[in-house]
């Protein structure tokens, strides 16, 4: 089996911070109705309320990379609107390097967020801007280095996707996957993975297995060096190098899910970059997925800095 091995201590060139972090993904707006019930096929439903926020994977991972404490570079593409306007500000003032952000003439990406009355959700995405993304590998030799984590979501194409892990890989960048949306078969590109993260429907669509161990199991024995599957209040399970194991989750009320996966990605690639090991690591990305649920909103939910530093501090003492 291929992959890195992802070590305790961080690598790193110069003796800048070692908590670099380079984002690949999307970038949108969203939309947020809020039902009592989720609609069946053919129903029409009314909203109790609506929220306009500012999402996208891509743009939610670096958000709380960046808040956790890594220096984040976004590598992404919006239109050339007033809503891609507003999301290259909101990433300035978050200190996410946005210099790699290009703008297509087109409108900025949106998705159509539908939540229940227990959390759940429903998302319909807008992809035209991600989906003529075209990443400048020589912009990504340039503004990374050997050591770094490349994280990329499932919302770029196959093509690049494909493209950029195998480049960041050979070339020393330490790489994390979320293939949300599952849009290909991209186990072939797991050797080039060093942490897969997927929830339970992405974990069984790509191992072709319902069960979230033997998922994990095959995902791995695909090529990717650690597979995390999420599995919501049901904890999160690791396989790695010493087998498998349950993290349980944190107990909370689940308010709404929207944007809880990305957290947990956001903060654990930021952890592992400061150094933690994926053990020390799973802990505190589960906390803030908690925190998350149990707000409204995509980022909006999302714990501010200081916030964010608490529940760090809190799981790191009790570790």
């Amino acid at each position: 089996m291929i992959g890195t091995v992802v070590s305790d201590a961080p690598i790193s060139e110069d003796d800048g911070t070692p908590a670099r972090v380079c984002v690949v993904g999307n970038a949108a707006i969203d939309l947020t109705l809020r039902v009592t019930e989720l609609p069946r096929a053919g129903e029409t439903s009314l909203a109790t309320s609506t929220a306009l926020d500012f999402g996208g994977k891509g743009a939610n991972q670096a958000v709380i990379a960046a808040r956790a404490g890594a220096h984040v570079v976004l590598f992404a593409a919006t239109g050339d609107d007033h809503d891609g306007d507003r999301i290259i500000a909101m990433l300035d003032a978050e200190h996410i390097d946005t210099s790699n952000v290009v703008r297509f003439a087109c409108a900025t990406d949106l998705s159509i967020v539908t939540v229940d009355a227990r959390g759940e959700n429903t998302i319909v995405t807008r992809n035209d801007a991600a989906g003529r993304y075209r990443p400048d590998t020589h912009a990504f030799d340039r503004a990374t280095r050997r050591g770094d984590w490349v994280v990329l979501q499932g919302n770029l194409s196959a093509e690049v996707t494909e493209a950029l892990l195998k480049h960041a890989h050979a070339h020393g960048r330490r790489t994390m996957f979320n293939p949300g949306p599952v849009g290909f078969d991209c186990r072939p590109l797991l050797p080039h993975v060093d942490v897969l993260v997927v929830n339970r429907i992405e974990a069984a669509t790509l191992a072709q297995c319902a069960d979230p161990e033997g998922a994990s199991r095959s995902l791995r024995e695909a090529g990717a060096h650690d597979v995390l599957v999420t599995l919501g209040a049901n904890g999160v399970i690791w396989c790695g190098g010493d087998g498998i194991q349950h993290a349980q989750a944190p107990r909370t009320v689940a308010v709404d899910t929207v944007g809880a996966g990305d957290a947990f990605c956001g903060t654990l690639v930021a952890e592992i970059a400061h150094g933690v090991p994926i053990a020390q690591a799973l802990p505190s990305a589960q906390s803030v997925a908690a925190f998350v649920v149990a707000h409204r909103g995509t980022q909006s939910s999302f714990p501010d800095r200081a916030t964010l530093r608490e529940l760090l501090s809190s799981q790191r003492t009790n570790g």
